[in-house]
């Protein structure tokens, strides 16, 4: 693997900084409330989860009740202990410190997560290949990818944007989603749901109506427009193809 550089948020108080003073109530429930959808959809014989980029457990309490063993990755050291704190002393959890480039749990998982984790990462290969060793046959991934050519860039710059694989702004990584669609079912991956994620993620918006009423409405977008790449993240759901 060539040389990368790996974001940490050591030196970061992600859970304030970015959530709590953010006002992005409707992003947690919608995400927290999906990962739950789609895991006991897909993944109903799962006993173990990896939680690919866990942060400080955000998503925990949305798939602990569906799994008896949980591993959980991240790369910032304050992060994990955040969640350490907090789900530290359930049975069969297990914590690691880890780049997802380097993404190595005891044993296989029988689904994985990985939210708001591709935006930091540039290495779309590596990262896949890592998901794919620590996944059963059978296995279930879910990940996240930040859409560059979502609805409201399409109408911002109706004729300006170029169908580039990646987008690469202030640091942060984005994608053409039919990009990454195409490594994971190169790597070995079938694709079995697609989902337009945070089409209501506009500041005024989110004002005027609660966050049950915009995932309910989102819910509704998602049965006519989820083939679309429109939305500012597209949740991919992959079962990791037998033999």
């Amino acid at each position: 693997m060539s040389k990368v550089n790996i974001c940490d948020y050591s030196d970061y108080d992600y859970k304030t900084e970015f959530w709590t003073k953010k006002n992005r109530e409707y992003e947690h429930q919608l995400e927290f409330k999906l990962v739950n959808k789609l895991l006991k959809k897909y993944s109903t014989n799962g006993k173990s989860i990896c939680d690919a980029g866990c942060g400080f457990g955000r998503l925990f309490e949305s798939y602990c009740h569906l799994f008896s063993e949980y591993h959980l990755v991240d790369y910032a050291k304050n992060l994990l202990k955040q969640a350490k704190d907090i789900y530290g002393m359930k049975k069969n959890i297990h914590f690691y410190k880890q780049s997802l480039y380097e993404l190595n749990i005891s044993k296989k998982a029988d689904a994985i997560i990985s939210i708001r984790t591709l935006h930091h990462l540039e290495d779309v290969d590596q990262l896949i290949k890592k998901l794919y060793d620590n996944l059963n046959e059978g296995g279930c991934l879910i990940l996240d990818i930040p859409n560059h050519y979502h609805i409201k860039n399409k109408i911002k710059r109706p004729f300006s944007i170029k169908k580039n694989k990646i987008k690469v702004s202030a640091g942060y990584f984005n994608y053409n989603p039919q990009f990454i669609i195409e490594k994971i079912q190169d790597s070995g991956f079938n694709i079995v749901d697609k989902r337009q994620v945070g089409l209501f993620r506009v500041g005024f918006i989110k004002q005027i109506f609660p966050p049950s009423m915009l995932i309910s409405f989102e819910g509704i977008l998602n049965m006519l427009l989820s083939s679309f790449n429109i939305g500012p993240s597209v949740y991919i759901v992959a079962k990791k193809q037998c033999g």
